[in-house]
């Protein structure tokens, strides 16, 4: 019964919408709205005739540990990128996982109820941006500086691709990929390539500003989530993936013709830069 207490809750708040949720027994992983919920209980002891009934804050004390244990927990769960996971900073660094806790105790409140038995319940949500972001992100991911001399070698306005990018209301103002149907899973440095291994976007790309303030992509479970998501602006260009790259399942791989789109379009070192991508993947396929 502990069970169905704990993960409930989280699974019918995200029932409804069209965001990429994975549910974990100790909580779920929001991917679409960049936050980790959990639950955390608390119930009385059994209350003795000589001792006095367990005091408010000594149940909202167990409830409160119970659901920064839940956090770390999920937490680790998370991919940073194709080879590694937030555990596994774990483990090579005691000072990363004392941060993590740290992290972990400044979660909100974002729910607090007493139960008819006198048991508390609450929800901790702790977002993947902000401190979080800037803490877990890899130091690889700099401050770009402005891209006002990076868009000199864009192709000439003459070029067809360019021609292209202009009309029906000017230029792409992000990117959608659509990765259903791959097997590809979320993470927080996700990478894409073209058929050539060639990079397209990842760290190199984004400015650590707008990672940290954003995350380096939106995901969504739906194209028309991922089309309303204002991050992408107006007038994203929409790109399948046709495959994960052999270095793991989170590295997306575009055709070298979508590539090709993607590079003539006369902004898109300025939309990547501030990570104004979103990917589509399967709910029902997350681990």
């Amino acid at each position: 019964m502990g069970l169905l207490l704990l993960v409930l809750p989280l699974a019918a708040t995200g029932a409804a919408s069209d965001s990429l949720i994975q549910e974990l027994d100790s909580g779920c992983i929001d991917w679409g709205a960049g936050t980790v919920r959990v639950i955390g209980i608390g119930a009385p002891a059994p209350i003795a005739d000589d001792q006095p009934p367990d005091s408010t804050s000594g149940v909202l004390d167990t409830a409160r540990r119970m659901a920064q244990t839940n956090l770390l927990t999920t937490v680790n769960t998370i991919r940073i990128n194709a080879v590694s996971r937030v555990a596994d900073r774990v483990a090579q660094n005691p000072a990363f996982g004392d941060g993590l806790a740290a992290l972990a105790r400044n979660a909100a409140v974002t729910r607090q109820e007493y139960l008819s038995d006198g048991t508390l319940e609450i929800e901790l949500t702790m977002n993947l941006t902000g401190g979080f972001g800037q803490f877990v992100l890899p130091e690889e991911i700099r401050q770009v500086e402005p891209l006002t001399t990076m868009t000199i070698a864009e192709p000439a306005a003459e070029s067809p691709a360019v021609q292209a990018d202009s009309i029906d209301g000017g230029p792409f103002t992000g990117l959608i990929l659509d990765a259903t149907g791959i097997g590809a899973e979320p993470s927080l440095v996700p990478v894409i390539v073209d058929e050539s291994d060639e990079v397209v976007y990842g760290p190199a790309f984004v400015s650590r500003e707008f990672a940290v303030s954003r995350g380096m992509s939106g995901f969504a479970a739906t194209l028309t989530a991922a089309r309303n998501d204002k991050r992408v602006g107006k007038r994203p260009m929409i790109v399948k993936a046709i495959r994960t790259r052999s270095t793991g399942r989170t590295d997306l791989v575009i055709s070298t013709a979508d590539a090709a789109r993607l590079r003539s379009s006369v902004d898109h070192l300025n939309f990547l830069k501030a990570c104004r991508v979103s990917i589509v993947m399967d709910v029902e396929k997350l681990p």
